[in-house]
């Protein structure tokens, strides 16, 4: 009873390593503990306790999902909290199984078992079912010298470096019981050298040195519009946020990149065509550029009409790109038949959104090569990699108003940040009520508006060329090592087996 406990208060200590908290030796802490209840168990004994650890971890790390199903999904709060608790338990599954494939497959002491699979089940949790690349351990080290990593392998070097870290602490744990009698320092010196090879390398990585700037610094403006997110799809704001993005813009001096958020506008690109012309000709006078983030429509698909989650540049460059990665329920409904009008969570505005092509060009304005993310997408980092390599700049356009005034747009806006430090360019995120700012190379935030105010950002950001190891070959390299991680633990276990 007492080693359950623990496994869920290791979990519940893990997203307090994240902002707004930001504690990240927690993150070590919650790994150790974990791995410490994983000891002298029953696979049965350590699937329980790895579900526990996940329940914690999720369960109040996710937490915030609630919010945008009572608050704004208009769903009951008894059923609203009971939802997010299934979300949580099914997430918690992934933890579960990597305590008990630990449990199952290695021969104890199995620490770089344990670290491998970590990473591999990150991995599957990233892809499954368009996948929830959410809360990575290894993004609450992006302020520490670990965080040198991430333009080598990304968040998959980075995570593994945190797992094994941990580990270590775990096992020097567990040298105050018995252990070390039973297995001497093997249980310690394979961790603890890996650990100590991923620090040396992340302080011995300069970010820096696999790219160089291909311009002078450029000017950048974003809007922070603050529409309240119960207010902004009546049909009667519609012309009064209008008026606000307008007047914010016309208060940006000359020669910015000016970025609006995601759906900054509650209508289709062409219901609001000749007020964004307006607005873009007037900003394109000034030496300007306007891209925004805008609802849009064609004909098509089974209905007659399809509809994208898009960016568009509107003047001072060309180019338009619709979100790939689309939140399930939030921008489309799984068994849309079968869910449609059973709650009113399930009919949210805008959630009807068809995918965009993978293979969609990068935007283009005032002469750079900009690589376009919405919202969640710049969660998954073999996409942004991809499309960062022929790119001088990344920028992400958001409505974390969903998430109120939850822990959830911080999480979101310190995963976004290894972006830029991942591909070595700067990263500009504009959104409707918060964070909005501009983020250096080194993952480091320049400029930054407050959250739930009306304003305006004026920053800039230098374009880039070049590309980091992590841009060339992906996740690929990190993966086959956690593989190559898991073989010894499972040659110890086969041949205990024949003996």
């Amino acid at each position: 009873m007492l080693m359950r406990s623990m496994a869920l208060i290791a979990g519940l200590l893990y997203p307090l390593a994240f902002s707004p908290f930001e504690f990240w030796p927690l993150m070590l802490l919650s790994i150790a503990l974990g791995w410490y209840t994983l000891q002298g168990t029953t696979v049965r004994e350590a699937l329980l306790r790895g579900w526990l650890y996940g329940v914690g971890l999720f369960g109040y790390g996710v937490s915030w999902v609630h919010v945008s199903m009572h608050d704004y999904g208009h769903t009951p709060m008894w059923l609203a909290v009971p939802m997010t608790a299934l979300f949580a338990a099914f997430l918690a599954l992934f933890p579960a199984l990597l305590f008990a494939l630990t449990a199952r497959l290695g021969k104890a002491p199995a620490t770089l078992l344990f670290a491998g699979l970590w990473v591999l089940l990150d991995a599957l949790r990233g892809w499954l079912m368009t996948g929830f690349p959410w809360l990575y351990a290894g993004y609450a080290m992006i302020d520490t010298p670990l965080a040198g990593l991430a333009p080598l392998g990304g968040i998959w070097l980075l995570t593994l470096g945190t797992v094994l870290t941990g580990v270590t602490l775990g096992t020097l744990a567990l040298g105050a019981r018995t252990r070390f009698r039973q297995h001497g320092w093997q249980p310690l010196w394979a961790p603890g050298l890996l650990a100590l090879v991923a620090w040396g390398a992340g302080l011995a990585t300069d970010p820096g040195r696999f790219v160089t700037p291909a311009g002078e610094p450029q000017r950048v403006a974003m809007p922070q519009g603050n529409v309240p997110q119960d207010l902004r799809w009546q049909l009667s704001m519609r012309y009064a946020t209008r008026d606000i993005y307008a007047d914010l813009s016309a208060r940006i001096p000359p020669d910015h990149l000016v970025i609006w958020p995601e759906s900054a506008l509650t209508e289709f690109r062409d219901s609001a065509a000749g007020f964004l012309a307006d607005q873009g000709e007037k900003l394109a006078e000034r030496g300007g550029a306007l891209i925004t983030g805008i609802p849009m429509r064609e004909p098509g698909g089974p209905t007659g009409m399809r509809y994208f989650n898009s960016i568009a540049v509107i003047d001072g460059g060309e180019g338009t790109y619709h979100k790939q990665k689309l939140v399930p329920f939030g921008e489309y409904v799984p068994l849309e038949s079968l869910l449609r009008g059973i709650i009113p969570f399930f009919d949210l505005p805008m959630s009807s959104f068809t995918r965009g092509h993978p293979d969609q060009p990068n935007l283009l304005a005032r002469g750079q090569v900009i690589s376009p993310f919405i919202c969640y997408e710049v969660l998954y980092p073999e996409l942004v990699a991809r499309r960062a390599r022929d790119s001088n700049v990344l920028i992400t356009v958001s409505n974390d108003a969903w998430f109120g005034t939850s822990a959830g747009p911080h999480q979101h806006f310190q995963m976004a940040r290894l972006r830029a430090l991942e591909t070595g360019r700067w990263l500009l995120r504009s959104t409707n009520n918060g964070i909005t700012a501009t983020v250096d190379p080194r993952g480091q935030v320049r400029e930054r508006l407050p959250q739930f105010e009306r304003d305006l950002l004026l920053g800039s950001y230098v374009p880039m060329t070049g590309s980091t190891p992590y841009m060339r070959t992906g996740g690929w390299p990190v993966w086959l090592l956690a593989a190559l991680l898991c073989l010894p633990g499972l040659r110890r276990r086969r041949a205990s087996a024949n003996t």
